[in-house]
């Protein structure tokens, strides 16, 4: 059974993907839970609201640009993508580099992400997430202070 799940729960992360590239508002509505709990890289935690917010702030963002003739190119990717399940919960875990590069902006970024996924009234949700920074090797030798 939880070879089935699995499944479900990468069909699932690959919605996901799809709809974080593109800032698909309904989908992202769809599969975060409307209590969901996320805890973003600089310690704060926020529920649906604020991310929905933050969502429609990066799309506002990107039609200004499109509007104002900059052309921008990004990406995101996700890599070392793990799933577990527990019954009717699954959590997954990957690494995600996003990248966007443009005119007057130059950022590449790596994160790592643990989603909980949980079945309810027959559909995969996401009711938890953490997003933390992926150092690379030079970057966590710099933070130690072992480089020079």
């Amino acid at each position: 059974m939880s070879g089935v799940i699995e499944q479900e729960i990468l069909a699932q992360e690959d919605e996901l993907t799809r709809a974080t590239r593109t800032l698909d508002v309904d989908v992202l509505n769809r599969l975060y839970a409307d209590d969901i709990l996320m805890t973003g890289v600089l310690d704060g935690t926020c529920t649906k609201p604020a991310i929905i917010d933050e969502l429609k702030r990066g799309i506002a963002q990107r039609d200004s640009m499109k509007a104002a003739g900059k052309q921008v190119v990004a990406s995101y990717d996700k890599e070392d993508l793990k799933i577990t399940v527990h019954g009717e919960t699954a959590i997954s875990t990957y690494r995600f580099v996003f990248t966007v590069k443009g005119e007057s902006i130059d950022v590449h970024r790596r994160h790592r992400t643990t989603n909980v996924w949980m079945k309810r009234q027959g559909r995969w949700q996401i009711v938890a997430a953490h997003t933390a920074f992926a150092l690379d090797a030079k970057q966590a030798a710099t933070l130690s202070g072992e480089a020079r």
